[in-house]
This record gives C-alpha cells, sequence and structure tokens, in this order.
C-alpha cells in the first residue's frame, strides 16, 4: 500500500472519530451499590455498536411478524382449498356409486340379453330343421301325386279299351242274327260278356272317383302347408326388415323400407296387392288345384329367396356389440369434446369397462388396418362385406395383422386408454359407404333380431 493511500486513511479515520466524539459524546453513569459508587463509561463506538444491535433486532422482530402474518394467511389459504376439494371428493365418490349401479344393472341387462340370443339361435335352427322336413314331405306328396296321375291314366285307358270291347260285340251281336241256331249261344255269351263289363266299368269309375277325392285331399294339405310355410316365411322377413329399418340405415319412412332393401341387396321383389272381389266358386278339378299349387309355390319359393338373402345381409351387417359388458361414457353426434371443453362432433360410441377387456370383431370380415394411429392410439379398422367398415379406437393391445380374415365375435384386441383419451374406454364407429353412422342403432337392431 503507498504512503499516499495510508495517508488519506489516517485523514478519514481521525474525521470520523472527530465526528463520532461531536454527535456521540462520552457518556460516565454513576452507579451506587450498597454505599458504593462506582462510574460507568459509554465511549462512542459502544454507543454506536449498540444503536446498531438495538436497530437490527427491530428489522429482525418487524421482519418476523410479517412472515408470520404471509405465512398464516397462506395457511388459511390452504385449508379453505383442502375443504374444498375434500367436498368435490365425497361428490366423486357418490358418483362413482352411482355409475356403479348403472354398471351393475348393464351387466344384468346383457346376461339376459346373451341368453335370450341363444335361445333364438336355437329356435332358429329348429326353424331351419322344419322346413327341410316341410321341403321333403312336399318332395314326397309330388311323387305320390305323379303316381297317383300315373294309376288314373292307366285306369283310364283300360276303361276307354273295356268301351271299345262292348262296341265290337254289339256289332258281333247284329252279324250273328242271319243264323239263329247260333245267335241264342252267342247272344247268351254276349250277354254274359257285356254285363261283366260293365260291373268292371262301374268299379273302375268308383275306384277313380275314390282317387280322384285322394288327390283333391293331398292338394288341399299342400296348399295348407305352403300357406302356413308362406306366412313364417312373412314373419321372419318382417322382423329382419324391421331391424334393417331400425339401424337408420335407408331415410325413408318404414312403408317403403322394403322397397329400400329390395334395392339395396337385389332381394326378390315381394307379392303384389291388388283390389279384388267377386262371388266365391270352388275348385272344380285337379287341373285348377295343381296351378293354385303352382303359384302359391312359386310365391313361397320368392318369399324363401327373399329371407335367405335378408339373413345373409343381417349375418354381414354389424348388429353386435364389440364388447360382452359395458356402459357408455360419450354417445354419437354432438357433445363437448372432453379435453379442450368445446362443441364438436363425435362420430362414434365410448364403451367403459373393465381395463383389458376383451374387444370382439361385430361381424366376419378383414383387417385393413392395425397399429398406432395418430389420436385414435392403438387402432383397428376392419371391412366387412357390403361396404361396412368398423373401427376400433384406444387400445391397450392389438391381437389382429393388417390384412387378416376375422370372423365374428372373434377377440382383436384389449380396451386400453391410449392415443387422445382421459381414461380407459373404447371408442368404436360403424362406416357405411364412405359415411359414419350411429353405432347405438346397429346394436338396437341386433337386440331386436336376438329378442325375436
Amino acid at each position: 500500500m503507498s504512503k499516499a493511500v495510508r495517508g488519506y486513511l489516517r485523514f478519514f479515520l481521525k474525521k470520523w472519530i472527530g465526528v463520532l466524539n461531536t454527535v456521540i459524546p462520552n457518556r460516565d453513569f454513576i452507579v451506587r451499590t450498597d454505599g458504593r459508587v462506582s462510574f460507568l463509561k459509554l465511549t462512542p463506538n459502544l454507543q454506536v455498536f449498540g444503536l446498531i444491535a438495538l436497530f437490527g433486532l427491530s428489522g429482525w422482530f418487524m421482519f418476523a411478524s410479517v412472515s408470520y402474518i404471509v405465512k398464516d394467511e397462506v395457511i388459511k389459504a390452504k385449508e379453505i382449498e383442502i375443504v374444498k376439494n375434500r367436498i368435490i371428493y365425497r361428490a366423486l365418490l357418490s358418483e362413482v356409486s352411482e355409475y356403479q349401479g348403472k354398471f351393475s344393472s348393464l351387466m344384468h341387462d346383457m346376461e339376459k340379453s346373451h341368453n335370450l340370443m341363444l335361445s333364438l339361435v336355437g329356435k332358429n335352427a329348429a326353424l331351419k330343421q322344419n322346413l327341410l322336413s316341410a321341403e321333403n314331405r312336399l318332395v314326397s306328396s309330388k311323387l305320390r301325386q305323379k303316381a297317383i296321375s300315373n294309376a288314373r291314366n292307366k285306369l283310364t285307358e283300360e276303361m276307354l279299351g273295356f268301351q271299345n270291347r262292348m262296341r265290337d260285340l254289339s256289332n258281333h251281336n247284329f252279324q250273328l242274327k242271319g243264323s239263329l241256331s247260333s245267335v241264342a249261344g252267342d247272344l247268351d255269351n254276349a250277354v254274359q260278356e257285356r254285363n261283366l263289363a260293365v260291373e268292371k266299368n262301374e268299379k273302375l269309375e268308383a275306384k277313380v272317383k275314390k282317387l280322384t277325392n285322394q288327390i283333391s285331399e293331398l292338394y288341399s294339405s299342400e296348399i295348407g302347408l305352403v300357406s302356413r310355410l308362406t306366412k313364417f316365411t312373412e314373419k321372419d322377413i318382417n322382423t329382419l326388415e324391421h331391424a334393417v329399418f331400425l339401424t337408420g340405415l335407408f331415410t325413408s319412412n318404414k312403408k317403403n323400407i322394403s322397397k329400400n332393401i329390395v334395392a339395396f341387396n337385389n332381394l326378390p321383389g315381394i307379392k303384389p296387392s291388388f283390389n279384388q272381389g267377386g262371388p266365391f266358386v270352388a275348385l272344380g278339378n285337379s287341373v285348377e288345384q295343381g296351378e293354385l299349387l303352382s303359384q302359391e309355390l312359386k310365391y313361397l319359393n320368392r318369399n324363401m329367396k327373399k329371407l335367405e338373402s335378408l339373413r345373409k345381409l343381417v349375418d354381414e351387417m354389424p348388429l353386435s356389440a364389440p364388447l360382452d359388458y359395458f356402459s357408455i361414457s360419450s354417445h354419437y353426434g354432438k357433445r363437448r369434446d372432453p379435453i379442450n371443453k368445446r362443441w364438436a362432433m363425435h362420430y362414434g360410441i365410448d364403451f367403459v369397462g373393465e381395463k383389458n377387456a376383451n374387444v370382439y370383431s361385430v361381424s366376419k370380415g378383414k383387417v385393413k388396418r392395425a397399429g398406432y394411429f395418430g389420436k385414435y392410439g392403438n387402432y383397428i379398422e376392419i371391412e366387412h362385406a357390403n361396404d361396412f367398415t368398423t373401427r376400433y379406437g384406444h387400445l391397450s393391445k392389438i391381437l389382429v395383422k393388417k390384412g387378416q380374415s376375422v370372423s365374428f365375435r372373434q377377440r382383436i384386441g384389449l380396451m386400453g386408454n391410449t392415443g387422445r383419451s382421459t381414461g380407459n374406454h373404447l371408442h368404436y364407429e360403424i362406416v357405411y359407404k364412405g359415411r359414419n353412422k350411429n353405432p347405438w342403432k346397429f346394436i338396437k337392431a341386433g337386440k331386436f333380431v336376438y329378442k325375436k
């Protein structure tokens, strides 16, 4: 350190000491204790240190007081927030218990629907067996009808032969009149042969009449059987047409649904209806009855083809639910987005169920896409017959591959929470010819079919 700096510091120190001595002079205190007097001297330095200590304690006290007041306000705010959170938690607990009750009732309803579906499958198999037996009976009745017709033709030919023989006998009788002696014997023989021929002719006529009655009864029973089968097929056709109407696939009214379905799947047309009247005239012969039976059989055949096509159409439509047990957290249509709370269009249904619940294919088809797909997360898309496509999003695991063929109710994945999702659920869509449809209408139509 240089001499100038040292000199400057000495000068500054002397000045500071002089100021202190002027502002804060020495103070003497006289203390008397038990008759003894003592002097206490406070120098300016001690007084300065005392003031600094006093100001420091005052600042610390003020800081501690302000900190205590601020922390007390923060604690009160936290306690209020805790009370609010407890109220919200209790409300959520009550809502969860309510959802659990709804979920239990839905599981009970699904069990009933499953049992109904199994019973309907049995009834369907029994009906098919009855139809097969009825077709076999129709075939056997046709064979019997053909045999009876051949027998009737044969008897008619025999009657014609007997009539020709009778005419020959009459001619022979006239030729024998020239000779009296031979005519008597030949006449007796001719009379006997004629009587025998008449008796045989009467028996043949009775037999033909009996066969004709049997043919009429057979026609009547066949017509009745065909009419009953026609009613059964018409009932099934109406049921399946109503199921297709429930899907909302056609926008026209229910009165024209049959025309829409015929155009949709190239089905055979329905029996036309005309205004009719006139007196009753019973069928006079088996030919008219045969024509009526033929018309009824043609109509039954058209209905059978239409019923078969409708069953094929319903079997290929996605009418089943993709889960065994579920509740619905969000329906098809306009809704508030669960993440940004803005109004948006929801093109599917959100099913809620157990974590990793099995997800099934709703109809047979071919996997078009299987993998992670943007906001859908783990995603499966299946193409079905008749331009139907189904989509399954937010899966936790995918069990099929692209290009794989899947059957009805085949397990294809597990429910999860991948992609743009707020929790464990399945996003399910139905697309027909590139347009999204309401899946819940298809599931309701499936319940109607299985219930019938």
